[in-house]
């Protein structure tokens, strides 16, 4: 999932790790960090996306805002992209 995924994607993947957790879908989880660090978003969120020993609410509190970050890169919060990225948007 380095490229761009479509908001569907992204709202399956939120609805599926809500629901039966990141080890369920640990994969896509995994194809989604590197999507973000592709795209410029900000460090932070991908690295506690990715860190499965960081309790589940602030995972899944991280992934909500990586969610809407890719899903919107143009409009995203400036805070959730890296100065880089947002400079060649």
């Amino acid at each position: 999932m380095a490229h761009l995924p479509t908001t569907d994607q992204l709202e399956r993947l939120a609805h599926a790790v809500v629901d039966e957790g990141f080890d369920a879908h640990r994969d896509a989880v995994a194809d989604l960090v590197r999507s973000a660090r592709v795209h410029g978003i900000r460090p932070v969120l991908a690295d506690v996306v990715a860190d499965a020993g960081a309790p589940r609410p602030v995972r899944e509190r991280a992934l909500g805002l990586l969610l809407v970050a890719l899903a919107a890169p143009v409009v995203a919060s400036p805070d959730l992209v890296t100065t880089g990225a947002a400079s060649a948007a």
